[in-house]
């Protein structure tokens, strides 16, 4: 995988090395914006050259506006009594008091405080597929992809003549609009290329909205939960939903007869 990282926005941390768009190979930690991705890279022989395939995977990180930032770290400080400190004494500050309780819940506090319903309950989505939207000709297979899908339960295997990208949401936080729309924004370019989504939160109807639904081209969407054994709120309302787009829906549990089985692959020149 050759990662291809965009620099920071503002001003870096000390102890991460911002990232940059050279391509360099880090071997330590780094600190790279939202939009970075990493793409696959082949080769036949150990003497042959890389070649990049236009598979990558591109995680989602919800946007911050500098403002907010700023009054976060303004009152993160104040807390910690590091009004005028770098980074590095407010690091150690930070370490120092994270011993005790009472300033752990403080800490809380101020981060509910600044980004209300928990800035990050969106930011675990990743999306798995194509470099770029699939070209369109008419009467030809596209970009020569072809996937393979298997029910093992039904015993059913079938080919399709086309890519299938993957986009994961976790347990996004994806049925309030502040928090779904930025998120359709940032993955849009990639939409007709998403084939399979993962319902967030195991499919409960407080993480689901049905215009994560919207993009090109979504043929399944997974469930992944025990129902048996795990409540998730109101899934089958949500498989209904699901269904009723002409999405086909399927629930994969840790039962080795609920797997769900997806190859990708692609003719390269």
């Amino acid at each position: 995988m050759k990662d291809h990282l965009k620099p920071p926005h503002g001003g870096g941390s000390e102890g991460l090395t911002p990232a940059n768009t050279t391509g360099v190979e880090q071997e330590r930690a780094i600190l790279a914006a939202s939009g970075s991705f990493f793409q696959l890279e082949w080769r036949t022989y150990a003497d042959e050259p890389w070649y990049s395939a236009d598979w990558i995977l591109l995680p989602y990180v919800h946007p911050v506006d500098d403002a907010s930032r700023k009054r976060f770290v303004k009152d993160m400080r104040a807390a910690l009594g590091a009004r005028r400190t770098g980074n590095t004494k407010l690091r150690e500050a930070l370490l120092a008091r994270l011993g005790s309780m009472n300033t752990i819940k403080e800490l809380v506090a101020i981060y509910q405080r600044h980004f209300p319903g928990g800035h990050n309950a969106v930011s675990m989505s990743l999306y798995s597929g194509a470099l770029a939207q699939r070209p369109t000709a008419p009467g030809r297979p596209t970009s020569r992809w072809a996937t393979s899908i298997g029910y093992p339960e039904y015993r059913h295997h079938f080919w399709q003549d086309d890519g299938m990208g993957w986009l994961g949401t976790g347990d996004a936080a994806l049925l309030q609009d502040k928090w779904r729309k930025p998120w359709r924004e940032f993955y849009e370019p990639f939409g007709d290329c998403v084939g399979i989504m993962t319902l967030p939160h195991h499919g409960s109807a407080h993480n689901f909205h049905p215009d994560i639904l919207e993009f090109g081209d979504i043929r399944y969407a997974l469930a992944t939960t025990v129902e048996a054994r795990n409540r998730v709120a109101r899934l089958r309302e949500t498989l209904s939903s699901v269904d009723a787009k002409g999405i086909r829906t399927h629930v994969v549990d840790d039962l080795r007869h609920s797997r769900f089985r997806v190859t990708c692959e692609r003719v390269m020149p």
